[in-house]
């Protein structure tokens, strides 16, 4: 089996580059080569990939490399080529992919999932009536990595608001989702597989110093994490069914993390989806610097090295396209 291990640059922080374009930490080919060792820890072949600004230039590259099943895919735009082409990939599809944070909380609440109340404002002249109790957090549509978070995206009044929008919708250029502040604990849930998916160990995201999990408080490795997470057993489970029922509920596959605020009464409150969540660990010696990610956590604390726990994934992609495991010997880069 030969694994294309996709790679583009700023992957993870694109967004918060058009913000803070001096403080921003690119560690998407050290993600990359991470997960290339990982998958020949297990006897496949694995090849970096990157992406271009002309995607006849990756498909000429795939196909030189005669890949079997694309890994690490981390935008729409990725997606839509691969399955144009009818290259296999590792990951969730068009049919949720492109869905905003928006699209997806209507999903969510319409499948009797709890998720915070929430309205789009396309500016800070074009916010709607709210009749929601302050105080409310604000953060892009399609945001990811956390761009464009900072404290003040807790917002208490009116002006804040059109404040915190107008750095939204200005410098992001996006629409700005505007939802409930649920006080309480922020629990993330890291699930793998498709037709029996699998739910890891719950992560809690403690705060250092902070009134959210800002960028600079995520990215920069600054969080207080706690994996497993400290829960009553009735709690747990609560969380991981709601979990696992918005996992099936917005069909995603092979892997994916689900954002949850456990509110003070024990209320697991669904927030996103990130269909592109980080799976690294922290680096074997004489690798280069990578974010530690959650996913990469729970998997540690599920008992995982690093290629075992790529290849459940790739298990699961393979499984869906009827793709035989041809285990072969480890290629180059």
């Amino acid at each position: 089996m030969k694994i294309g291990v996709l790679w583009r640059r700023y992957r993870n922080v694109d967004l918060q580059k058009r913000l803070t374009p001096d403080n921003v930490q690119d560690d998407a080919y050290s993600e990359a080569v991470q997960h290339s060792n990982a998958i020949r820890e297990q006897g496949h072949a694995a090849v970096l990939i990157e992406w271009k600004k002309d995607p006849l230039e990756t498909l000429k590259k795939i196909t030189a490399e005669k890949v079997d099943l694309m890994f690490n895919v981390s935008s729409d735009k990725e997606v839509a080529f691969l399955e144009t082409f009818g290259i296999p990939y590792a990951g969730s599809g068009l049919d949720l992919v492109p869905l905003d944070k928006a699209v997806r909380k209507q999903v969510v609440a319409g499948s009797n999932f709890l998720t915070p109340e929430f309205v789009i404002a396309e500016g800070p002249d074009r916010i709607p009536e709210i009749n929601i109790d302050y105080p409310l957090f604000v953060k892009p549509l399609r945001g990811r990595g956390s761009a464009g978070i900072s404290e003040e995206n807790v917002v208490y009044g009116r002006e804040q608001l059109k404040d915190v929008v107008g750095k939204i919708t200005g410098a992001i250029g996006q629409a700005a989702l505007i939802e409930q502040f649920i006080p309480g604990r922020e629990i993330t849930v890291g699930i793998i597989g498709y037709k029996q998916p699998k739910v890891l160990p719950l992560l809690e995201i403690g705060y250092n110093n902070t009134k959210t999990n800002t960028y600079q408080h995520k990215m920069f490795d600054n969080e207080i994490l706690l994996c497993p997470a400290e829960l009553p057993g009735e709690v747990e489970a609560r969380i991981k069914e709601s979990a696992l029922g918005i996992y099936k509920a917005l069909n995603a596959k092979d892997f994916g993390r689900i954002d949850m605020m456990l509110s003070e009464d024990n209320k697991p409150y669904f927030l996103e989806l990130n269909t592109y969540a980080g799976l690294t660990m922290v680096p074997d010696e004489g690798e280069s610097y990578v974010h530690n990610s959650y996913m990469g956590c729970m998997a540690r604390t599920a008992g995982y090295a690093r290629g075992e726990f790529i290849m459940e994934i790739i298990n699961s992609a393979l499984a869906r396209y009827g793709l035989p495991d041809k285990r072969l010997a480890a290629g180059g880069m």
